[in-house]
């Protein structure tokens, strides 16, 4: 490791973000770090594009460089190629985020004189600050696990809250998107995220997700002066779109469905409008909980203690089994991290979060 870095010396910065939505999410509090520590140096955020889209306009970042992983620079030689055009911005400090090896040889090409990142998956010798993992540092919850690998280089920063922007631009495509299909800006929106990319193992029941909803919506008071109504609108990536339309077929209380049709900004926009927002673990579950809406979280093989949502205000439903968290994407049994959940206990969750927020904005 190197000596003690000066702050007032770095100019430039290159900020490896992490690879998938969630854990994006769940490093800007330590990005708030290095742009309090480093205030005069300019940091530059390479990310993948569907990070790059969710980070954009975020106010710790100076520049966004995209990183098209399955385009130009695929492969060994699209590495060089952006490695080459690293190196000729002049880095001084290079912060790895993600874990993996590529993350540190490409800083490494890239001439970065200092380059920060944990010593994991073999890559110290690549790293000329391999930070160790303290005791017990897999078991943080993952804001924290971003904020310790910082906190050598930001040893006087608070921690910071979540944080994500949304544009104009984009609340204005939302606006537009929901008042299409009858959502006035008086209704009460539910927001509902049936779906992970991950695979099946973190997903609850379509037809219990249904079911809580229409309960949910039918149960939800209209909030604020304007006495609007309560809707469910339903979200979801790319190629989640059927499991949307299951979902809405399955509804008393006919939802809108947004599955795969909303970039990564209008789908915070949209969130962003949500009173509540009932998930299961996954990217839009933490952009909710960076945008300060109450999140009901359905976890089964995943470890909550990890990455549920992060601070107060939210509930985590889950059925304390043996085998949970295995953190596999398709249960090799019976699936019963998620059958033991019932739509009850999401109905109980979603009272306590409203009552904890607001006080009883349900029926009884």
């Amino acid at each position: 490791m190197f000596g003690e870095l000066k702050a007032d010396m770095i100019r430039r910065i290159l900020v490896r973000a992490p690879n998938w939505v969630g854990d994006a999410v769940m490093c800007t509090p330590a990005l708030h770090c290095l742009r309090e520590t480093f205030a005069e140096a300019e940091i530059y955020l390479l990310a993948r594009p569907t990070v790059a889209d969710l980070l954009k306009g975020h106010p710790s970042v100076d520049h966004m460089l995209v990183y098209e992983y399955r385009g130009e620079h695929a492969g060994f030689m699209g590495r060089v190629r952006l490695a080459r055009a690293l190196r000729a911005i002049h880095f001084d400090l290079a912060i790895l985020f993600p874990n993996a090896l590529d993350a540190a040889l490409l800083a490494f090409l890239a001439g970065i004189p200092r380059r920060y990142g944990y010593a994991r998956d073999g890559r110290s010798l690549l790293l000329t600050d391999a930070i160790p993992l303290s005791p017990g540092a897999k078991q943080l919850h993952q804001v924290r696990y971003y904020e310790e690998l910082v906190r050598s280089l930001c040893p006087s920063s608070i921690h910071h809250p979540l944080l994500l922007h949304v544009s104009r631009e984009d609340e204005d495509a939302a606006s537009r998107l929901l008042s299409a299909r009858g959502v006035s800006m008086d209704c009460v929106l539910l927001g509902v995220n049936p779906g992970s990319m991950y695979g099946g193992a973190k997903r609850w029941l379509p037809e219990r997700f249904a079911e809580a909803a229409d309960q949910l919506v039918e149960r939800l008071t209209p909030f604020g002066k304007s006495g609007g109504e309560a809707r469910c609108v339903i979200v979801g990536a790319p190629g989640e779109e059927r499991l949307g339309r299951q979902i809405a077929d399955l509804m008393r209380t006919p939802p809108v469905v947004l599955s795969g049709r909303t970039s990564l900004g209008v789908l915070k926009a949209v969130i962003q409008r949500c009173r509540l927002f009932l998930t299961n673990d996954t990217g839009p579950m933490h952009i909710a909980n960076a945008l300060g809406i109450p999140v009901i979280a359905v976890f089964g093989p995943t470890d909550h203690r990890t990455t549920a949502p992060f601070g107060s205000g939210h509930v985590v439903v889950r059925s304390p089994v043996d085998c949970s968290p295995c953190l596999l994407r398709e249960c090799p049994i019976d699936h019963r991290c998620m059958t033991g959940v019932t739509v009850e206990h999401v109905l109980q969750g979603a009272q306590q979060v409203l009552k904890d927020h607001d006080g009883s904005l349900l029926k009884n």
